[in-house]
């Protein structure tokens, strides 16, 4: 390659990187975060605030503190189920009935009262001997339910933590390797284009033209192959948030 063709290859390139440069700033105003040349990890909420949305939005998180509010529920429920055995009962009774209370009579009915025909009230209590004994050992029991719940809920969050961690720290990374495959590829297409025009004119051979042929292809395959686990762990990422990344966007 002549000193000129070099300059000239050399000025191209430049111009167009800095071509690129500028629609990379007007591409920055877009709702789009998948753009290889815009750096994702300045766009988005750091990853403590994508962990604490993620987990206000997780269902298995509202499933977990659901089931953890059931069981408080059962405590309160287990510490008054030993009034089940105490009734209140208010009726109309006919006929004589005997009585503790009242003016005591004479004679052989004493020291009852008769009561005729009327209404009564009164409390019926009734306590089982294994409701009473077992009392303490239930009420201990639906505690630990209760905490067991409770640490369920953080297991849970702690796996969907490293979850979102691993999600991110890959999706940065790839985002990252496509932008420099973008970038080596946009480099690539003018090297080939200008060995095209050079082999055309006759002045390198066709081996030379073949082989920049050659690096092209291996560019985007590298391209689309990064792209693609990019937009994976993106995509897994919005998933595991459930929300859209696009409207997370850092103020």
């Amino acid at each position: 390659m002549s000193k000129l063709m070099k300059s000239l290859y050399k000025l191209i390139v430049a111009l167009l990187l800095f071509a690129t440069q500028l629609n990379v700033s007007a591409q920055a105003t877009r709702d789009s975060v998948i753009d290889p040349m815009i750096d994702i990890e300045e766009i988005l909420p750091p990853l403590d605030s994508l962990i604490e949305i993620g987990l206000r939005n997780n269902p298995l998180q509202r499933l977990e503190a659901a089931q953890a509010d059931a069981y408080r529920w059962n405590i309160h429920y287990v510490k008054k189920i030993w009034t089940q055995g105490i009734g209140v009962f208010f009726n109309y009774s006919q006929g004589d009935l005997p009585y503790f209370v009242g003016q005591l009579q004479s004679g052989p009915a004493a020291p009852f009262t008769t009561i005729y025909d009327g209404y009564r009230t009164g409390i019926d209590i009734r306590l089982s001997a294994f409701d009473y004994l077992g009392y303490k050992g239930r009420v201990n029991q639906a505690k630990a339910q209760l905490m067991v719940a409770k640490h369920k809920k953080d297991v849970e969050a702690l796996i969907y933590k490293q979850g979102v961690v691993d999600m991110y720290t890959n999706m940065i990374g790839w985002q990252k390797i496509f932008k420099a495959r973008n970038e080596d590829l946009f480099v690539q297409q003018i090297a080939c284009a200008v060995a095209e025009k050079e082999f055309k004119e006759g002045t390198i051979h066709i081996s030379e033209y073949a082989r920049q042929k050659n690096i092209l292809a291996i560019a985007i395959a590298a391209k689309e192959d990064s792209e693609k686990y990019y937009i994976n762990f993106y995509e897994r990422l919005q998933v595991m948030v459930n929300v859209k990344l696009a409207t997370l966007k850092r103020k």
